[in-house]
C-alpha cells in the first residue's frame, strides 16, 4: 500500500544459539509456485483504491516483478571469535523483499547476564519464521512477516543493542534495548514506512529506538513477547511543483503468546499496533497535492494460529488474521485554510492452511492455501474484493 503525500533471545523463534567452539551454518534453497484467483484483476487507483493489491496475496507489493514461480533462499550462520565474542550472518532472497541482509553483527557477552550486539542487527520485535529451518508456512499468516507494509518496524538495520538475561523461578526473562540508524552503510536509503512523500523523495534522517522483553517458561514451550519501537524520519521532495519538507513519527507495540496445548498441538496469538503521524509543508505546492497536509496512519494486525505435529515428518498449520489500516488527512490550501478529508479505512481478513512434509536428507515440501477478502474506501464509497492463492514449495535444507 503506497500513499502519496536477549539474554540472547534463545527462543526457537529468534534462532539465537549458545556460543560454541565451531562455526554453525545452515542454508535453505527452494522454489515456490502459486496459482492466484481474485475478483479484481487489477487496481482501479493504485495507492488508494487497490482492490487486487490490498488482498495481500503473494503478488502484492513485491520488490521484484511478480512471477507465479520463483526461487528463494536464505543463509544463517555464526562463527566464534573468542570465548565471549562471535559474529553472525542472516540473509535471504525472495521476490517479495528482494535481497535482504537481516543480520550481520558482532555479539559480545560481558557476563552470563549482559551483552551487546552491533552491526546490522535484527529488531526482534516479532516472531517471523522466515529463516526457521522447520517453518511450516510458505507465506506466514502474520501479515507483518509476509508483506512490505511493516518492514520498517519488523526487520533490522545498522545499530547497537544491549541485552540482559535473568532467571525468575522457572522462567527466563530476557530484555533488550537498541538504537538503530537505517541510513548508515546505505542500508535502507529509501525507507520511509510505506508512506511515499513523492516520486523522487530523499530521506534525510531515519532514527529509531526499541525495547523488547521475552518471558520463557523453562519447563514448557510457553513464551510471551512484548516489543516497542519508536521512529522519527524526515525527507525532502525535490520536485519543482512540491519542494516539500516531510517528517514522520512512528510508535509500534507488538504482543505475542506461544501456547503449548498438548505435546503435538500448539497455538500462537499475536497483535501489532503501529501509529504514524506525518506532515508535509511547501510554499509552492497547490491544494490537494501530495504536500501541505497532516496525516495519521494507524495499523493493526492480529493473528490466531495452531500447529499440529502429526509425526516427525508431517506438520499441519492453520491460522486466521485481520489487518486494519486507518488513514486521516488534514489538507491545507496555500493560505493554510484547513480541509479535513474523510477517513480512509481498509480491512483485510485472511484464512490459511498448510501442510509440510519432510522427505529426508534435507528435502521437504509445503502445500498452502490462502483465502483473502478486503474492504476499503471512504465514507459510503467502499470497494470490496476476494481472492485466493494455492501454493507449493519444494525446498532443500542443508
Amino acid at each position: 500500500m503506497g500513499l502519496m503525500m536477549g539474554g540472547i533471545f534463545i527462543s526457537t523463534h529468534t534462532h539465537a544459539s549458545e556460543l560454541g567452539d565451531e562455526s554453525k551454518w545452515s542454508y535453505q534453497v527452494g522454489v515456490d509456485t502459486w496459482r492466484l484467483q481474485s475478483s479484481a484483476d487489477k487496481d482501479t487507483d493504485p495507492g488508494y483504491i487497490s482492490e487486487s493489491s490490498n488482498l495481500l496475496l503473494p503478488n502484492a507489493y513485491t520488490k521484484w516483478n511478480y512471477s507465479d514461480t520463483f526461487p528463494y533462499g536464505w543463509v544463517m550462520g555464526q562463527k566464534p571469535l573468542t570465548r565471549d565474542t562471535s559474529v553472525s550472518l542472516r540473509a535471504r532472497v525472495d521476490q517479495t523483499l528482494g535481497l535482504r541482509i537481516d543480520e550481520a553483527q558482532v555479539q559480545t557477552n560481558f557476563s552470563p547476564s549482559l551483552g551487546a550486539r552491533y552491526g546490522i542487527v535484527d529488531y526482534k520485535t516479532s516472531w517471523c519464521r522466515t529463516t526457521e529451518p522447520d517453518n511450516g508456512w510458505m507465506r506466514e499468516i502474520e501479515t507483518i512477516c509476509s508483506t512490505t507494509q511493516f518492514r520498517d518496524v519488523t526487520g533490522g538495520s545498522p545499530g547497537v543493542q544491549l541485552y540482559t538475561s535473568t532467571q525468575w523461578g522457572r522462567y527466563l526473562i530476557q530484555s533488550q534495548i537498541g538504537a538503530y540508524r537505517p541510513l548508515l552503510l546505505d542500508y535502507a536509503p529509501k525507507e520511509y514506512g510505506n508512506l511515499i512523500p513523492s516520486n523522487d523523495y530523499r530521506v534525510l534522517s531515519n532514527k529509531k529506538i526499541g525495547l523488547n522483553v521475552n518471558l520463557i517458561n523453562l519447563d514448557t514451550p510457553l513464551e510471551m513477547r512484548i516489543s516497542y519501537i519508536k521512529g522519527h524520519q524526515t525527507a525532502y521532495s525535490p520536485e519543482p511543483y512540491l519542494l516539500g519538507h516531510n517528517q514522520q513519527n512512528s510508535d509500534m507495540v507488538y504482543l505475542g503468546f506461544n501456547l503449548p496445548i498438548t505435546q503435538r498441538l500448539s497455538g500462537r496469538i499475536t497483535h501489532l499496533q503501529q501509529m504514524q503521524e506525518a506532515s508535509c509543508r511547501s510554499t509552492v505546492a497547490k491544494f490537494a497535492t501530495a504536500c501541505n497536509l497532516n496525516l495519521t496512519f494507524d495499523k493493526y494486525a492480529s493473528t490466531l494460529e495452531f500447529s499440529y505435529r502429526l509425526d516427525s515428518t508431517n506438520l499441519f498449520s492453520v491460522g486466521i488474521s485481520k489487518t486494519v489500516f486507518e488513514i486521516n488527512q488534514d489538507l491545507f490550501t496555500q493560505k493554510y485554510d484547513l480541509y479535513s478529508a474523510d477517513l480512509t479505512a481498509l480491512t483485510i481478513k485472511q484464512r490459511a492452511i498448510a501442510w509440510r512434509h519432510d522427505w529426508g536428507e534435507g528435502l521437504f515440501s509445503v502445500i498452502q492455501f490462502i483465502q483473502s477478502q478486503q474492504l476499503n474506501g471512504q465514507r459510503d464509497n467502499y470497494v470490496g474484493s476476494t481472492g485466493s492463492a494455492l501454493g507449493a514449495r519444494l525446498g532443500y535444507q542443508f
